[in-house]
Order: structure tokens, then sequence, then C-alpha cells
């Protein structure tokens, strides 16, 4: 009882401190993770990868031996009654015979009361069918494993995209904070210098123009951010109605990313859609098999077991029961189905021949997206050096500018372009960044390396 007060703290501290951990701002990875747990689209797809090994089982559960049983009580309240010519009268000696008799008698068949119980035992020897059924099934179950891969990597993908424009747009909003307080400390001096009579009134209302349409643009990105956000929980299947706080951007670790990722050796073959496509001329195969297993033989096997009874009572001289057993193997052979299986196997051939042309237009595709995706991200790469070299430049023009304008050499249209290109260039790197996040994005996807974008 002693050790209560003591492990009691103890694990309070470390539950606080776990929540504390948790609800703070949250990487890429963490975004990724509760996305691949919590997204609505993998989870169906959980469950359609059971659904088709259900499927697979109870198909297989078709070529084990089916045993059933059954049993009836029948009373017999009004009997079977039958009408047929009166042979006995007829067979009777002439001079036994009742010339008044009926031409036919009546006779009640059965007794009052009936039971039986029994077994029955079924074997499938040879059901080429069933047996392709199983091919059929282990294909598609495959097949839904590979299509939850893709979805996998479409929701890597989407998240990804999403946690990273949400925090170039948290960055750029710190730059337009950056350059409100440029405009705030241009328009200290104004005010100074206009109760000087040095500055005139107009020049400071260009400075408060300036300023409102700054801070305007600044609550556009910050609704564009929302958007963002909420599009990101969204995909990760966060509630919607918690706030979700993502860890503030790295420019060093973005830029380094961009320019250090090696381009892969591309192999076509080892492409995710590329294999789900094979797998799909897979199954087209197996389904012309199953077209010309419907033109050969079943061989069943089957065995019955069963007692009968019956009486007007279960007791005493109208009582009997006897057994009845049996043992069999049927033979199924179409001879002719009116030309309806040769077509339909001809169907089947002809349908695994589109899929070749299929396959030589995925291969062209896939191969035309990864190189339009690298070329795409050689593009954004010079881009975004230019862009970052253009953004320090206008940083140092806006800083001489500012000295040679507070030393008389300036004056304040030189500050406001200044100021204006400044924006502008920050928002082209801005751009550019995103744009070069976006390609590196496409570019992992391509060349099927997404599920690594966070190692």
């Amino acid at each position: 009882m002693r050790k209560i007060p003591i492990i009691l703290p103890l694990f309070l501290a470390s539950w606080c401190a776990f929540a504390q951990e948790g609800s703070g701002p949250m990487s890429l990875k963490q975004c990724l993770d509760y996305s691949l747990e919590n997204n609505a689209a993998l989870q169906k797809d959980r469950i359609g990868v059971e659904i088709a090994n259900q499927s697979r089982r109870e198909i297989l559960g078709s070529l084990l031996p089916q045993l059933g049983a059954s049993s009836q009580f029948t009373y017999n309240i009004q009997k079977t009654r039958f009408a047929m010519p009166n042979f006995i009268n007829e067979m009777m000696p002439e001079p036994l015979r009742d010339p008044d008799a009926p031409k036919y008698m009546t006779v009640t068949m059965g007794m009052d009361l009936s039971a039986n119980w029994g077994v029955a035992l079924t074997q499938q020897i040879v059901n080429f069918s069933l047996f392709n059924a199983v091919g059929i099934a282990n294909a598609a179950e495959e097949m839904a494993q590979m299509g939850r891969m893709a979805d996998v990597d479409d929701v890597i993908s989407k998240t990804a995209t999403l946690f990273y424009n949400a925090q170039i747009l948290e960055y750029s909003l710190g730059l337009f904070d950056e350059s409100l307080a440029v405009m705030e400390r241009t328009s200290g001096l104004m005010e100074a210098n206009r109760e000087l009579g040095i500055v005139r009134t107009v020049d400071a209302d260009r400075i408060a123009v300036a300023r409102t349409n700054l801070e305007t643009e600044k609550q556009s990105l910050r609704q564009a951010l929302e958007v963002q956000k909420n599009l990101l929980k969204l995909e990760m299947g966060f509630p919607m109605d918690q706030a979700i706080d993502i860890a503030p951007v790295d420019i060093d670790r973005i830029e380094s990313m961009i320019f250090l990722e090696c381009m892969p050796r591309f192999n076509v073959e080892e492409q995710l859609p590329f294999r789900i496509f094979r797998q799909q001329k897979e199954m087209l195969a197996l389904q012309r098999k199953a077209a010309v297993a419907e033109v050969l033989p079943v061989l069943v096997f089957n065995a019955n077991y069963s007692t009968n009874y019956m009486g007007d009572h279960f007791y005493g001289e109208t009582y009997n029961h006897f057994p009845v057993s049996m043992l069999s193997v049927s033979l199924k052979f179409p001879i002719f189905t009116g030309m309806s299986k040769t077509a339909k196997v001809k169907k089947a051939g002809l349908e695994l021949q589109k899929a070749e042309y299929d396959e030589r237009m995925l291969v062209q595709s896939l191969t035309m997206g990864y190189n339009n995706a690298r070329m795409q991200m050689d593009q954004n790469r010079s881009t975004i050096c230019s862009q970052k070299r253009n953004k320090d430049l206008a940083q140092d023009v806006l800083r001489v500018t500012e000295a040679n304008y507070n030393e008389g050499l300036a004056n304040l249209s030189d500050v406001l372009n200044a100021s204006s290109s400044l924006i502008q260039a920050q928002m082209n790197y801005i751009n550019a960044l995103s744009n070069s996040v976006k390609s590196y994005i496409d570019l992992k996807k391509a060349d099927g390396t997404i599920s690594e974008i966070n190692k």
C-alpha cells in the first residue's frame, strides 16, 4: 500500500509527458503513419483483401468431402388412395364371382406414421472447372493485395503533397509577416518625416494602401492554409472538428531532399501498375481455361446411408424399419452445346490477345510518365536555384534602398518598388519550392519508391 503514492505520480507524469508529445506538431512521418492507419479507403481495402481470402477458402472447401445429414417425420392424416381395375373379382372362380361387383376398386396406400434419417457424402474426383476456380481465387486475392498496395502509394503521395503544401503556406505567411514588418518600419519613418513636413500626405497614403494590400494577400494565404489542412485531415482520416498542428518547414532539408535525390534505374516490370496488369492478364488466361473446362468431363463420387421407419404405430405388428445404402460414381460429359462453349473459348482467347496490346500501351505510358517526371524535376531544380538567388538579391536591394532612403539618397518610390520586388521574389521562390516538392513526389511515385519518401 505504501508504494501507491510513489507509483501513481510516476504513472501520471509519464502519461502527461506522452499526452504532451502526442499533442505537439505532427511531422511527416506521424501524418503518414496516422493516414495509413485511419484512411477510409485503406480500411475498405483491408476488408476487400479479407473478402478475397474468404472467397478462396470457400472454393477450396468445395474440393473437400461434403457431408450432410437429414431426417424427416410424417403423420399421414389422410392416406393416398388409388383406383384400379377390380382384378380380384376377375381372378375368382366363375361360381364365386360377384356379378354386381364394381368395375374398379380403391386401395389405400401407406401407413399412419413414417420417419427416416440419413447421411450423404459427396466428393469431387475430377472437376476441371472447380480446380481452375481455385487458381482464379488465388489470383484474385493477390490482385486485391496489390490493389491495396497501389492505394497505399496514392495515400502516401496525397498525404505528403498536402503536408508539404501546408508547410510551405505557413512559411509564406512568415515571409508576409517580414514584409509587413518592413512596411511598418517604412510607415514609421513616413509618419516622422510627415510631421516634419518632409513627406507629403499622399506618400504616406501610398504606404498605407500597400500595407492593406499585403494584409489582404496574407489573409488569402491564411484561408488557403486552412483549406490545405482540412484536405490533409480528410486524407488522413483525422477528426475534422479537431485542429491539426504540423511541424514548421525545414527549407534546408527540403532543398537537400530535392537536390540530393538520385535518379534510380527505372525498371517498368517492377512498377506496381505493371504488376497489377500482369495479374489481370493471368486472370484472363485462367478465365480462358475455365471456358475450356466447361466442355471437359466431371466425375463425382456419392455415398448415401439412411434408415426408414413406418407403421400405424412405432411398435407392434405394423412397425417396420429397414436401412438403405448406396455408392455411386457419376460422370457428366457435354456432347453438343450449340457451339456456345466454343464461342466462349474463342472470346476468352481474343480478350487475352487484346490484353497484349494493352500491355504495350501501359509500358509506354509508365515510361513516358517517369521521363516526364524526371524532366520536370530537373527543370524545377534549375528554377528554384534561380528564384532563390533572385530572392536573396531582392533582400539586398531592399536593405540598400532603405539605407539610402534614410540618408536621403533614395525616394519613397524606390523603397516601395524594392519592397514590391522582394514580395514578388518571395512568392516566386515559394511557387518554385512548391512545384519542386510536387515534382519530387511525382518522381518518387513514377519510379515506385514513394513509400520511401520519409526514410
